[in-house]
């Protein structure tokens, strides 16, 4: 179950697993995982107390909470690919976009977690953006809106030309539209529809419904706007490059493909980031009553009680904090993200907060639903957390983040965030980082080189070193032996784009 050794212990935990869970086993659960893209722990239930997020608060009452779930690789091709497959980025070979190598020879041999479940007979639809990239290599039946852009005022549509948005369109909107005249309106609209049609069926569903929302840009319809005031908005207090950290461990990229005003000593003014702030509120509460709509469809149907409901992003984001505005970093804003799981028949409000990592949430789906996760998988599933929240975990967390030549490798302890800059060519450390969460949260200034953390460097060096395996809670085994993927070139049309994700 859990890849406990294979002795009459592995005997006694699968048999405690299937009996806490057996009433799931018996019946097979549906499954509904909704992916939000782009979103950070910003939301009421994570202690964001200005952001209004009652439906995914409520799912959060429901269900537990894992406050330190972080990602493998901040940017939404890279973590999807990850995630979605159960293995890690060195495995998959992806950064941006998907690549060659993981679309023709990876995955058709490694099912994507719901090519898994359709496999085992579920009934799958996936809605929006589940993976990322052209959907003709996806084998199941996926829904994406039609004719709907990036805005819904004509000005702007007219200024994205083509592609949708551009340097000419700003990164945010609020026209007075309804629900459907953005993407994910509709999106939630065709998965309600789903379920309603699914749920009295003889085979249990597997739905995957994919807001686009927060990302970039910050469109949402004006009710949602009108719910935040600047004056309760708070500008990031470590609005700079962490001192003393290389001026590579962060991107600029992502503001830089819309219209902004000239920044002033590097930064926009106050009064734009907290514009910008303001639109990215009012997106997770556009998303939030997206995700409100499916949990009253579920309770109509007469499906929740029977339905495993998953709430995740790929990635978290930057708000102004280290001097940047987007992800692809391996900083704690970009690679912690909120996961919240409701189980039928479990217990509610219940918050974890030992190390869970994406990479887990395959397995864990698997084993939830009564099925022996694959030797390959790179993840552990967490299934014992649901029983006993405090139960000693994973020590450690593992991300990492390409570039320039460099590949950032970093691991997330309780205490500190320790990263390696290595040479693509050698694997040479070109330079390091340590934060030290105890004094410092919001990692403001790297302590690396001062002399009396040389002993946690030494450690935290040997650590990141040893691996991911090496972190693993006593008598829990992963016995994933996947090669290295080549050298990543891109799929598809993104590989011209420059997108970013």
């Amino acid at each position: 179950m859990i890849r406990y050794l294979r002795s009459l212990g592995t005997a006694i935990m699968i048999l405690i697993v299937h009996t806490a869970f057996s009433q799931k086993v018996e019946k097979k659960p549906n499954i509904l995982l909704i992916i939000s893209d782009d979103l950070r722990t910003e939301l009421n239930c994570y202690g964001e107390s200005y952001i209004k997020s009652p439906n995914i608060d409520k799912l959060a009452n429901e269900g537990t909470v894992f406050t330190s779930a972080y990602v493998q690789q901040a940017v939404c091709a890279a973590s999807r690919a990850s995630f979605l497959t159960g293995v890690r980025p060195n495995t998959t070979g992806v950064d941006y976009p998907y690549s060659e190598y993981f679309v023709n020879t990876f995955w058709p041999s490694h099912p994507s977690i719901a090519e898994y479940f359709e496999r085992q007979n579920y009934e799958v639809r996936t809605f929006g953006k589940i993976n990322h990239g052209p959907q003709d290599k996806i084998k199941t039946l996926n829904y994406i809106p039609k004719g709907l852009k990036f805005y819904a005022s004509e000005e702007n549509i007219k200024l994205g030309g083509p592609k949708g948005r551009s340097k000419e369109t700003p990164p945010f909107e609020n026209a007075d539209v309804p629900d459907e005249a953005y993407q994910d309106g509709m999106i939630a609209k065709e998965a309600v529809k789903a379920i309603k049609d699914l749920a009295g069926g003889k085979e249990p569903f597997f739905l995957a419904v994919g807001f686009k929302k927060p990302h970039l840009p910050f469109c949402a319809p004006k009710k949602y706007w009108d719910m935040y005031n600047d004056s309760e908005i708070q500008l990031a207090v470590n609005p700079e490059l962490p001192k003393g950290a290389p001026s590579y461990a962060v991107s600029q990229k992502e503001l830089n493909s819309y219209r902004t005003p000239p920044k002033v000593n590097g930064e926009f003014s106050p009064e734009y980031q907290k514009t910008l702030k303001h639109g990215y509120a009012a997106c997770v509460s556009y998303v939030d009553a997206q995700v409100g709509k499916l949990m009253n469809q579920l309770k109509e149907s007469k499906a929740l009680e029977n339905t495993i409901v998953i709430f995740m992003s790929d990635h978290g984001w930057h708000l102004g904090e280290q001097g940047t505005w987007g992800k692809q970093t391996n900083y704690e804003n970009a690679t912690r993200a909120p996961l919240i799981i409701s189980l039928p028949g479990k217990a509610r409000g219940v918050r974890v907060n030992q190390f869970v990592e994406y990479v887990d949430i395959y397995p864990t789906l698997v084993e939830l639903a009564g099925f022996e996760p694959a030797d390959y998988l790179e993840g552990n599933s967490f299934l014992p957390l649901f029983d006993n929240p405090s139960k000693e975990w994973k020590s450690a967390a593992f991300s990492q983040f390409p570039r320039n030549g460099f590949e950032g490798y970093a691991i997330r302890t309780k205490d500190f965030r320790y990263v390696e800059w290595r040479a693509d060519k050698d694997s040479s450390v070109m330079s390091i980082e340590l934060y030290d969460h105890r004094s410092d949260p919001i990692e403001s200034v790297n302590v690396a080189s001062e002399k009396k953390y040389g002993e946690v460097v030494k450690k935290l060096a040997a650590r990141l070193k040893a691996g991911w395996k090496a972190a693993l809670p006593a008598g829990v085994y992963n016995y994933s032996n996947n090669r290295p993927a080549p050298p990543s070139v891109g799929w598809g049309p993104e590989a011209k784009s420059g997108d970013g994700g």
